[in-house]
């Protein structure tokens, strides 16, 4: 695993103090034993009143854990059970929040590592997370190619200590009117440990079965009262190292499953040998495709899958002609039957290839081509580093300061990248630098690095030239990384006064963050690469580059590149064709934030309590590729820098109004609270919005509660969204007007009344010859200041059943309905395609311009070929969700046999769907792969004497591939259900020492065959904990 030297850290000076403060803390501690949010002594000194507290999704002060909107609740018994030092993992134990980005699976080039939480599948974007009630500066770069898109302002999970964090509170849709944008789905309000006493270290060791994505995790928290407890300090130190994994470290990909056509009977004819029972399926009893209704599946799973039409070292192939010889995809070779074919070896010989079982689009089952998995990462390197304080100060007995300061420091690494190509599937390069940059390069025979066993062979078979198709990983591995440095400070005051027999609390803050991050990679420099590969030789024989070659330039630091099998290009030679890259991004966040709340009048129900606020918010960001990045020095189009900056001013206010009072003791009525909330959010770019909520919480007798609320929340547009100069990029342009789909699409007649007038138009396009284009068009796509904000209306109405004869009972069941309009979205060229012709907005007498997606396409004038498009940031498809979630919590206390906790919690979303415009139905998600219907968890957990131990189940139903999936499409159109299981257990050695085991996964079960849902499979993770006296 990739490690920076950390003593050149900054950090490394505000962790060695922690580490003093630690070290002294049995001197300072005065406490017999350390105190979990030790509660304030009630004295004068005390500046609020502590039997009454804020919940989330509220500023109003009321007793106990009370919420209108629904909320789950991950405590810090449930942390520390299960060994997590990643908040995402304690987060996604939730049904129904999930990782929207994480350290899984590919990396985007500027963003490595990071972790944002998405809720009900409706992005990480429109989930908002909090650290004590305030916002927290965003690790998402503001450019399109960085973790998320660019398209919002998430937080990164893993800036937040795990050792601070006393619990999280996920709230459910209503948050947008108290705490402003992005509060679409829900909060996360991540409470910190900021009354902690005594201090604790803990150690921590973790890996997989498989010996691999070994942890290493080290924190320590101090806390204590000083200035005759008119002030408190914590302060936490947390150290984690988890190692990647690459996809060839699991049997699964080692195996090469893969899901590709099947082969109709007709092209299987050709190949007479050849059977179901020995082509490489897994189900040798699915035979041929016979049709496109014969109850046989188009797809069909394969075992070792390779890319027959290239290899590490170089594939030898006709210099002209198609890379496929047949309906079948045999590769095209030498010989009076085509078949002949060689590849270079990692000694750079000439040995026979091999192409296994032939596959559509160049794919196999077994040979010699290309296993992509060995390219393949699961999860990136991650090192962690922080440091967090908290602190506060009674300064009068009515006036509290307050602080919050943290350190982040970060280095995630994908430990595997997509290499640099030069293969037949990209179609054709030249060495003149012309053609596709990734295509096969066309060779001479009498290249100067072939030996002269190779030319004989090549002579011996007539070749004088050939195509050499090569993924060349020796060449360039990018293996990006990402260097992150978060920085966040919070001062305020607080307090409370009274007016008449009136209580008021108040608080006034500002915080302040800064991200700066690195991005580090590695590119080939196309130029050099063209110089390096056009060789010849100097008098003595010595092969050196040939500036003479048409498309070279003369450079006398040129290196020849020998690409005639892996690993034989020089040092030098890879030296000059490559180059580190390294892009910066900075973000910003200031807020400023004043309320006051309390009690007004009373009502018959008791005190009406309001609240009321102002904040100015200042979001600012910039993104400056390298100088190889902007000039576009390698295969890519050029990345463009971007910078922006945008405020808000917002005034907020809310009413709670207890209309009932429970001592009445009147049948039918025992409670009834009214809630109405409102904010204004005045965006200097995306102008002005309402976000508000109403609703009720109404309890017919005691311990039965319904609620329910309606809420309208917003999330405005993010400085890549805003701010993203003219991009360039490539894109594969549908056509929907070709023979094979003018009858299709949501309302088929109207599509093809829009294709007769788009024919009509151009007369070069032949209705039965128009096709999309095989190869990527380049177009482009920007920001714009034009955007308006996301908007979302929202209701829930739910029942909570607590009844005060079952003491230590739960039971909650709540119903949610979103429908998101105006979504920010980069339109796909899909979208713009089937925007222009499936709409009943069509101009047909001006086709190139026949409504606003039309005119985003260039087209030549006779043919309609389209030669350009442009896909601008805009405000256009909709979402929406609707579903349940269920939970239910006992306490049963077994008096001499301890006390047993048993929870479940479900969600169940019923219609998950998105479309591109008004004239487009949803598309449905509930029931798909990434949305089952049903996913629940159940815990139990048991403490008696010194032991403390618990088992969790997590299950997901059934589920479809895509909803659009029938068994004619695919195998295994449908995943069956999923059940995994996680233990844990804990023994207090002394009163000072604890030690914890936590297995996640237990049947090291990664999912239903042949998909995986846990590609890491069954985990361990020990930890020590010892508390100072």
């Amino acid at each position: 695993m990739y490690r920076p030297l950390f003593a050149r850290s900054r950090l490394s000076v505000a962790l060695g103090s922690a580490l003093v403060l630690v070290a002294a803390a049995p001197a300072m501690a005065q406490q017999a034993a350390t105190q979990e949010q030790k509660a304030e002594p009630a004295s004068s000194k005390t500046p609020v009143q502590l039997d009454r507290m804020t919940v989330t999704g509220s500023r109003i002060y009321r007793a106990g854990f009370d919420t209108l909107e629904p909320a789950a609740v991950v405590s810090r018994e449930s942390i520390e059970n299960y060994g997590d030092t990643n908040l995402i993992d304690a987060l996604t134990r939730i049904p129904g929040v999930s990782a929207g980005v994480s350290s899984r699976g590919d990396q985007a080039g500027f963003g490595a590592g990071v972790n944002f939480a998405s809720k009900f599948g409706l992005g990480s974007n429109r989930l908002l997370t909090l650290v004590n009630g305030r916002r927290f500066v965003t690790s998402t770069p503001p450019t399109i190619f960085g973790a998320g898109g660019g398209s919002g302002i998430q937080v990164d999970m893993n800036a937040i200590p795990s050792v601070m964090v006393q619990r999280i509170e996920s709230l459910s849709v209503g948050g947008a009117p108290t705490y402003g944008s992005d509060a679409i789905s829900g909060v996360n309000n991540i409470i910190l440990r900021d009354r902690f006493e005594g201090a604790e270290v803990e150690l921590g060791y973790g890996r997989t079965s498989k010996n691999d994505n070994e942890r290493y995790s080290w924190s320590a928290i101090f806390g204590t009262d000083f200035a005759d407890e008119r002030g408190h300090i914590v302060v936490a130190a947390e150290l984690d190292n988890a190692d990647g994994v690459n996809a060839l470290q699991r049997d699964f990909y080692r195996q090469g499953y893969s899901l590709q056509a099947n082969p109709t009977a007709a092209n299987a004819a050709a190949q007479p040998l050849r059977r179901p029972t020995n082509d490489g399926r897994i189900d040798g009893s699915i035979p041929f495709n016979t049709g496109p209704r014969d109850g046989i599946p188009d797809q069909v799973w394969i075992r070792n899958r390779r890319i027959a039409s290239m290899t590490f070292g170089g594939l030898v192939m006709p210099a002209t002609g198609s890379y496929t010889r047949n309906g079948l995809g045999d590769i095209l070779g030498f010989g009076p039957n085509k078949d002949k074919l060689w590849q270079f070896n990692n000694e750079g010989k000439l040995v026979e290839f091999n192409p296994g079982t032939s596959y559509a689009g160049g794919n196999a089952s077994g040979g010699d081509g290309l296993n992509l998995f060995e390219t393949v990462p699961l999860i990136a390197d991650l090192e962690r580093r922080s440091v967090f304080s908290t602190g506060s100060f009674d300064f009068t007995d009515n006036v509290r300061g307050f602080f919050e300061l943290s350190r982040y420091e970060a280095t995630a690494r994908e430990t595997l990248d997509q290499n640099v190509y030069n293969a037949v599937s990209f179609g054709n390069a030249r060495l003149d630098g012309g053609g596709t940059a990734s295509g096969a390069l066309t060779f001479s025979a009498s290249n100067p690095f072939l030996s002269a066993e190779t030319r004989k062979i090549l002579a011996d078979n007539g070749i004088t030239s050939f195509r050499l198709s090569r993924s060349s990983r020796d060449l360039s591995m990018n293996n990006a990384s990402t260097e992150t440095r978060l920085t966040r400070a919070v001062l305020g005051l607080n307090g409370f006064f009274e007016v008449g027999k009136r209580s008021f609390n108040w608080e006034a803050s500002v915080t302040h963050g800064r991200g700066d991050f690195d991005y580090l990679g590695t590119g080939l420099i196309q130029q050099n690469f063209i110089n390096a590969i056009n060789v010849t030789t100097d008098a003595s024989g010595r092969i050196i580059c040939d500036a003479t070659r048409p498309g070279t330039t003369a450079d006398a630091n040129c290196r020849p590149l020998n690409l005639f099998g892996e690993n034989q290009a020089s040092r030098e030679a890879l030296d000059y064709v490559s180059t580190r890259t390294v892009a910066k991004a900075q973000t910003r966040q200031t807020v400023i934030n004043a309320s006051v709340s309390g009690g007004l009048f009373d009502l018959p129900g008791g005190e009406l309590s309001a609240a009321a606020g102002f904040e100015h918010r200042r979001e600012e960001g910039s993104f400056t590729p390298s100088e190889y990045q902007r000039l576009g020095q390698g295969r890519s189009v050029p990345t463009q820098a971007a910078e922006g900056k945008y405020h808000t001013n917002e005034v907020f206010a809310e009413v709670l109004a207890p209309l009932f009072n429970p001592d009445w003791d009147i049948p039918g009525l025992h409670r009834l609270d009214l809630t109405a909330k409102f904010r204004r959010v005045d965006n200097s770019v995306a102008g002005a919005f309402n976000a508000f909520t109403y609703g009720i919480q109404y309890e017919p007798i005691a311990g039965l509660q319904l609620r329910g609320n309606k809420t309208q929340s917003l999330r405005a547009p993010s400085i890549a969204e805003l701010y993203t100069t003219q991009q360039p990029a490539y894109y594969n342009i549908p056509e929907v007007c070709s023979l094979d789909n003018i009858s299709g699409g949501s309302n088929p007649a109207v599509r093809r009344r829009n294709c007769e007038a788009f024919f009509a138009a151009y007369p070069g396009a032949d209705p039965n010859t128009f096709r999309q284009q095989p190869t990527n068009t380049l177009g482009s796509t920007n920001g714009s200041t034009r955007l308006q904000n996301e908007t979302a209306k929202s209701w829930t109405a739910g029942i909570v059943f607590a009844p005060e004869w079952i003491p230590g009972l739960r039971v909650a069941a709540d119903w949610y309905d979103i429908k998101i309009n105006n979504v920010i979205t980069s339109l796909s060229a899909n979208d713009i395609i089937t925007g222009c012709f499936d709409t009943a907005d069509f101009n047909a007498a001006n086709v190139p311009n026949a409504n606003r997606f039309c005119s985003l396409v260039t087209r030549d004038p006779n043919t309609g070929v389209a030669t350009s498009i442009k896909t601008e940031y805009g405000n256009g498809p909709m979402l929406m969700f609707r579903g349940w979630t269920a939970e239910v919590g006992y306490r049963w206390d077994l008096s001499r046999f301890g006390v047993l906790d048993l929870d479940f919690y479900g969600y169940m979303p019923k219609n998950r769907g998105q479309a591109a415009n008004r004239d487009v139905p949803f598309v449905e998600q509930a029931g798909s792969f990434n949305e089952p219907k049903r996913q629940f968890r159940w815990t139990a957990q048991h403490r008696i004497g010194n032991w403390n131990y618990g088992v969790a189940s997590n299950y997901t139903s059934r589920a479809q591939y895509t909803m659009t999936d029938t068994p004619e499409s695919r195998q295994y159109f449908y995943r069956d259900s999923w059940t995994t299981w996680d233990a844990n257990v804990t023994y207090r050695i002394t009163d000072a020492a604890r030690v914890t085991l936590s297995v996640i996964n237990v049947g090291d079960d990664i999912g239903p065959f042949p998909y995986v849902l846990d590609a890491l499979g069954r985990r361990y993770m020990a930890s020590l904990r010892y508390n100072f006296k």
